[in-house]
């Protein structure tokens, strides 16, 4: 190998460096708090994996993001309705207890977004540490734990439902929580290390 492509290598992995500082340090930065503009109490149901309707309203559950109903994940040969399992998730989570939701406005589609919980039991987390969810602006410890322990998505292969709803023609959600920048940063971050991996290893 020439100094020229020795350079090359060793520039790229200084990149792939800082990268990677920048996808750790922007991961842990606490998202910045939101003004609390309602709250609801009482029975709810599950309308899919990641919203609920409660007090004759819609509530979509800040900081995750579930797979959409329709959306099918994988386990080796064995293709799985993640989405409707999602939905499953959350309804055994609301069944038969009050919830309660902490509103912060509302998303494009009018509904409200809410921190909500279930049975003393914070919904968000618990779909994002059983695997049922990704984080989407909060959650990310969760999210770890999740991958690592290979809970529920994390136990095959699957598309992150923000990218399913973008190649299935699916509606796209903007940012329903101010700290959800964060969240784009470290995946480009994580998706530009990756390239960087694959081109070190093709140099």
């Amino acid at each position: 190998m020439g100094s020229e492509g020795r350079g090359g290598t060793i520039g790229g992995w200084i990149f792939l460096l800082l990268l990677s500082l920048g996808a750790y340090v922007a991961a842990k930065l606490p998202p910045p708090e939101r003004s609390v503009t309602g709250e609801l109490r009482g029975s709810a149901s599950a309308s899919d994996g990641d919203s609920l309707k409660l007090g004759g309203r819609r509530v979509r559950i800040e900081g995750i993001d579930a797979p959409e109903i329709g959306q099918t994940c994988r386990r080796g040969e064995t293709v799985w309705d993640c989405g409707g399992e999602a939905r499953r998730r959350l309804k055994a989570l609301v069944d038969g207890t009050t919830a309660s939701c902490r509103l912060h406005g509302r998303d494009r589609y009018g509904r409200d977004l809410g921190v909500c919980e279930a049975g003393g039991r914070d919904i968000g987390r618990e779909m994002v540490l059983s695997g049922h969810a990704v984080s989407y602006g909060l959650y990310r410890d969760e999210e770890e734990r999740a991958q690592s322990e290979r809970s529920g998505l994390w136990a095959g292969d699957f598309v992150r439902p923000q990218e399913w709803r973008r190649t299935s023609g699916g509606g796209e959600e903007t940012s329903h929580r101010a700290g959800d920048w964060l969240e784009f940063i470290v995946r480009w971050l994580e998706e530009e290390a990756r390239e960087i991996v694959k081109g070190i290893g093709n140099g």
